[in-house]
């Protein structure tokens, strides 16, 4: 299903590599993604494809904990419960998420819409508490917004948006006074120029800037 569905990426990640081990993770973010899980078929295709033992593809798959090998909802909402979010609301958002859906951590919606988690840092302390939902960041989220981002992640879900467990096409956002969900530009700070190849650096500048 994979060679018939994804031939041409399967493809270009297999032209990318020398050695067909490298195209193990990029192979499974596919898998995962078309099937909402990797079961044990789907890594055993994955192998297949990719000619390498499935001993191999299971102990990658289990190894890392944005592969799933038990089915999920839709969207995976991960709460960040780590010190800063946690002094801003996130344990109150954390019970809010339980209370509205009706499932505790790491269990999936009886519509096999939402699953929630617990996860550390998501290195966006400035914005806490920080909610990851299939790897698009929503920032500021407390209790009090839970309704809007539940609300936000059904329409998506029901217009038929492309929905990537594996967090392809990431992206930032924020819950709107409104309550819409509000995509916002991801702000990277300014890079300091490299000096010129050959150019003598002063090194007390460099140190005191």
């Amino acid at each position: 299903m994979l060679l018939e569905q994804h031939k041409a990426d399967i493809d270009a990640i297999r032209s990318r590599y020398a050695e067909r081990r490298s195209a193990v993770l990029p192979l499974l973010y596919i898998a995962q993604d078309v099937y909402g899980h990797l079961s044990d078929a789907a890594i055993r295709e994955v192998a297949e494809i990719l000619d390498l033992p499935p001993t191999d593809i299971f102990e990658v798959a289990g190894f890392y904990t944005l592969f799933y090998t038990r089915e999920v909802g839709k969207w995976v909402i991960q709460v960040c419960d780590d010190v800063p979010c946690c002094y801003l609301g996130a344990e109150e958002l954390i019970t809010a998420l339980k209370d509205t859906l009706g499932v505790k951590e790491d269990e999936t919606t009886s519509d096999g819409m939402f699953t929630i988690q617990r996860v550390k840092c998501l290195a966006a302390c400035h914005r806490a508490p920080v909610v990851q939902a299939n790897l698009d960041y929503f920032y500021d989220v407390t209790a009090d917004k839970v309704d809007a981002l539940l609300h936000a992640l059904r329409e998506r879900a029901a217009r038929g948006d492309t929905l990537s467990v594996s967090g392809h096409r990431a992206e930032d956002y924020e819950i709107a006074a409104d309550g819409s969900a509000q995509m916002i530009e991801r702000r990277l700070g300014p890079m300091p120029a490299s000096p010129a190849v050959g150019a003598p650096v002063d090194h007390e500048t460099s140190a005191g800037s």
